[in-house]
């Protein structure tokens, strides 16, 4: 079992002054906590994606659908769509939850 606080992992993103932090990575499931904006390059991934909206509101692009979202909300990305947030009100905060830990934005930093 794991135990992790949300507020600290946003402690982590603001101190770290970084876009991503990993929650949780195992072989079935991988676990990211994700601010956007962010400047990280937008490609479809190869594994179905959850994102849990904790806090923040604007849009997002998933496929050739568009939603606003708000805190609460949940977004399903089916593998190998396109998806984006943009028009952001609010800078949205949101827990990445990613079927398996084959590809992670993490690991295509430099």
């Amino acid at each position: 079992m794991a135990h992790v606080s949300t507020a600290e992992l946003a402690d982590r993103l603001e101190q770290d002054g970084t876009s991503y932090v990993e929650v949780l990575s195992e072989e079935s499931m991988r676990v990211e906590l994700a601010r956007y904006p962010n400047p990280e390059p937008k490609t479809p991934h190869r594994e179905d994606e959850l994102y849990v909206v904790l806090s923040g509101s604007g849009m997002v692009h998933v496929g050739t659908e568009t939603y606003g979202v708000e805190e609460g909300d949940v977004v399903y990305v089916e593998q190998g769509l396109e998806h984006d947030f943009f028009d952001i009100d609010e800078e949205i905060t949101a827990l990445v939850v990613f079927t398996d830990s084959q590809e992670s934005v993490l690991d295509r930093r430099e």
